[in-house]
């Protein structure tokens, strides 16, 4: 039997362990995460240099462009402010959104941050190659990976980059998360920029061409399965239920208090397959059903399933824990926001989701946890176009151009 002064003892021992024990966070509310989303997801998309806006202007033209130029003329994605130092911003995204061909070409690239301002990021090229040579070094393009349409699977190594602007305005870092804590159900939300010109237009049942607007959109579900990074699947380790669209790929993946535990890169190789039959899986046939009725056969035991299973089956991402591991091997150190998420950041875009409407929707759910989207009527860009006139002068040539044919990038290799 323990005597007074030993309970006493322990009892004080147990109220230190509290006090030093960091305190659970809460859970955020969809509304909140989108908040945060829409202050630190960014649009990422090559210069409109004049003889690659003469291409696009022929690729929309032509009723043959996904044939005839199957990797696509120009192919805008998304990202994420983690860091800062000073004034030299960093954002996570994916290798992919940076084809070797265009680096090759000495093509910069613009960022397009929450404020409607688009960053020229100068001399991107790491002079690498692809298959990539050498050891990522610090400069305004860090990749892990590489994209190159003439690899038999497109993307070598890692698909992870870091890509860097430099700014005068101190823009909002999103909060991180250091340790993966994930478990197949856990809620996730993905943000990023869908390219509306890959989907098919609900008036003329064509693929769209050439989409002047963009909208950002939210989304949520169920992880369905984390496993180790595995150098044959490019390093996705996370799949999750989702209304992703391509163009999203490089945009955050946060879990549900708000910090980001993953760069969403990937949609599933069956909504791939639909979205090159049909340009868009919301006009497929029981789309819908296709991807709930796949969760509900793996249930539980998807999270055991292999990466190769479960790449067919779900839409991906890559761990932020495992991104630290691999910039931290190119001697930069970059601090990243691992405090919670500030009151008045989540009030800063706070904007309501409705439970069902023409912008927002819970399509169906698995057990408690919804799954839908949400196209933020507060974060569009009324002419893509028009925010990247500034690099090397847009002519007027290309606004009315007509649509052509659908110009998919996916091709088998489902990169969003």
């Amino acid at each position: 039997m323990r005597s007074l002064t030993q309970n006493l003892l322990l009892l004080a021992g147990v109220s230190l362990l509290a006090t030093l024990a960091p305190a659970a966070m809460a859970a955020l509310s969809p509304a909140e995460i989108n908040s945060i989303a829409s202050q630190t997801t960014v649009l990422i998309a090559p210069e409109l240099r004049p003889e690659l806006i003469e291409a696009l202007e022929n690729n929309y033209r032509n009723p043959q462009a996904g044939q005839n130029n199957p990797d696509g003329v120009w192919h805008p994605g998304s990202g994420v402010i983690i860091a800062r130092e000073g004034n030299r911003h960093y954002v996570l995204t994916v290798s992919h959104n940076f084809r070797q061909r265009d680096l090759n070409a000495g093509i910069s690239y613009g960022i397009r941050t929450s404020d409607g301002k688009v960053h020229i990021v100068q001399q991107p090229n790491d002079g690498r190659g692809c298959p990539l040579n050498g050891s990522p070094t610090p400069g305004n393009l860090i990749r892990f990976g590489c994209y190159s349409i003439t690899l038999p699977t497109r993307v070598d190594g890692p698909d992870l980059a870091v890509v860097v602007f430099e700014s005068d305005r101190h823009y909002p870092v999103a909060p991180s998360a250091t340790e993966n804590s994930l478990n197949v159900g856990d809620p996730i939300y993905v943000s990023g920029w869908p390219d509306p010109e890959k989907e098919r237009d609900a008036t003329t049942g064509r693929c769209t061409g050439r989409a002047t607007r963009r909208q950002r959109r939210f989304t949520w579900g169920p992880v369905t399965g984390v496993v180790n990074p595995a150098s044959s699947e490019n390093g996705y380790s996370i799949f999750y239920l989702d209304n992703t669209r391509p163009g999203m790929s490089g945009g955050p993946v946060f879990d549900n208090q708000g910090r980001v535990v993953g760069v969403h890169g990937r949609g599933s190789g069956g909504k791939a397959q639909l979205v090159n039959q049909f340009c868009s899986v919301s006009n497929a046939p029981n789309a819908q059903a296709f991807e709930s009725g796949d969760f509900a056969i793996e249930g539980q035991g998807s999270g055991r399933a292999d990466p190769a299973t479960l790449r067919t089956r779900f839409s991906s991402a890559q761990a932020f824990n495992n991104f630290m591991g691999l910039i931290r091997r190119t001697g930069l150190n970059l601090s990243f926001n691992i405090n919670p998420p500030q009151p008045q950041i989540i009030q800063a875009a706070l904007t309501a989701i409705p439970a069902r409407s023409s912008t927002g929707t819970v399509d169906f759910a698995i057990g408690s946890v919804p799954v839908g989207s949400f196209d933020d009527p507060q974060d569009v860009i009324p002419n893509i176009y028009d925010s990247y006139s500034s690099f090397e002068g847009l002519g007027s040539r290309l606004r009315d151009t007509p649509s052509g044919g659908c110009d998919s990038l996916l091709l088998g290799e489902p990169c969003w």
